[in-house]
């Protein structure tokens, strides 16, 4: 039941990482609203990161102690190394098995999240 719950998170993370990246706070988007004399709709106000369930939040202090992977030559993002994350676990009193995969599952979520931006981003520099 816990790793169904996952795959809604996705679409909150997902919003979560686009408006970050975009500099896009729920405050500045009800200011625009406000301007612009329209009524915000409650499925495009921003998720900021206290919106999102704890244990998204913690997974993503973990994340983001772990190490980023690049490859040299081409410096295409790998993804995260994991090596650390049990020591991560420990440091964050995480004993229970199912919340350890829970959070490397979740993990996993962002990480994929992150690449497709970080691609996008690479494939944006070179058109240009």
């Amino acid at each position: 039941m816990l790793f169904r719950s996952v795959d809604r998170v996705d679409k909150l993370l997902e919003s979560y990482f686009q408006n970050r990246d975009l500099g896009m706070s729920r405050d500045t988007y009800l200011e625009m609203c406000e301007m612009m004399g329209s009524e915000p709709d409650p499925d495009e106000i921003p998720v900021e990161f206290d919106d999102l369930p704890d244990v998204v939040q913690q997974a993503l202090e973990i994340y983001g102690f772990l190490p980023d992977r690049w490859e040299g030559m081409s410096a295409t993002f790998l993804g995260k190394d994991y090596s650390k994350a049990f020591e991560l676990f420990t440091t964050y009193e995480i004993d229970n098995s199912v919340e350890k995969r829970l959070l490397f599952r979740i993990m996993s979520v962002i990480d994929g999240i992150r690449s497709r931006i970080i691609q996008g981003k690479q494939t944006t520099k070179k058109s240009s």
